[in-house]
């Protein structure tokens, strides 16, 4: 069995996912099956932009200038096993390694279909 409670989905919004400005490749869907599957799902961005849509992810975090302070919050109020950040930009992977995090471009993140 899986501890999917120890393994923390950070997503990035604009240029990340459907509803950021960029639009991004991931869909909000797929936050949502996470979530269902017992994963640890939240934002670190523009989370005003996600709010309306889901509203039961495990944190909301603001994003720049805050990333870093934040990334680290996520880091230890959950204390994961393995965590993943998300996002698009170059500086996206610097802010996810020095917390951390593995990094994953959005157009390299993929779900297995059921």
């Amino acid at each position: 069995m899986h501890n999917n409670n120890k393994i923390v989905f950070v997503f990035d919004v604009d240029g990340t996912l459907e509803c950021g400005n960029p639009k991004g490749p991931i869909k909000l869907r797929m936050l949502k099956r996470m979530k269902d599957k017992g994963f640890i799902v939240g934002i670190v961005g523009a989370y005003e932009k996600v709010q309306p849509y889901i509203k039961n992810l495990d944190f909301y975090f603001e994003g720049d200038p805050h990333k870093p302070e934040n990334m680290r919050k996520v880091r230890e109020k959950f204390n994961p096993f393995l965590g993943f950040y998300i996002a698009d930009l170059p500086r996206d992977r610097i802010v996810a390694l020095e917390n951390g995090f593995c990094y994953i471009k959005p157009e390299d993140f993929k779900l297995m279909e059921e």
